[in-house]
């Protein structure tokens, strides 16, 4: 699946750094041997000596009226053999992903949080916040691309998923 980024923010204050969008951004949702990825592409490295306390990934996501919404999220489920029960609609929930990092390219740099705490708000009828906190440490490793990297396993993603169904169901 694919969405625009409105916003993309993840603020670094270990390595002072801040990855973000200045125009349009993609959130590419996909799986990989079992691993379901959100990945943000179009970010560009910045320099942040403000930056002050605890790591944060922030995102603003352009979601698409909910009948395209439902069936976007129909199909990538049955491809991907995940049962959805779309449950209660709720305005905000909480997944436990796998892992949440940054890639900065040139530092070679890879922050990362392998506790990370991700949470998905409505914000209004076609937009939605994804948010990811937890404690990132850094590491010295060949990065590409600038990018920011949410790593589900199928029972969050399906969950994830579940919730923006009743979303879409709801149709507000």
């Amino acid at each position: 699946m694919l969405f625009s980024c409105l916003r993309a923010q993840a603020n670094f204050p270990c390595e002072k750094l801040r990855l973000a969008n200045r125009g349009p951004a993609r959130l590419v949702w996909d799986e990989h041997g079992g691993t379901f990825i959100l990945r943000v592409e179009g970010l560009e490295v910045l320099e942040a000596p403000e930056l002050q306390g605890a790591a944060e990934i922030r995102l603003e996501v352009a979601l698409p009226a909910p009948a395209a919404l439902a069936g976007q999220i129909e199909i990538f489920a049955g491809q991907h053999s995940l049962h959805l029960d779309p449950g209660p609609f709720r305005v905000e929930f909480s997944e436990t992903p796998v892992l949440a990092a940054g890639h900065i390219p040139g530092e070679n740099v890879f922050i990362f949080c392998e506790e990370p705490r991700l949470t998905v708000r409505r914000r209004e009828t076609q937009a939605m916040e994804l948010w990811v906190t937890g404690a990132f440490k850094s590491r010295r490793v060949p990065c590409q691309e600038a990018d920011v990297v949410i790593h589900l396993d199928a029972a969050a993603m399906t969950r994830l998923l579940a919730g923006l169904l009743a979303w879409a169901r709801q149709g507000k």
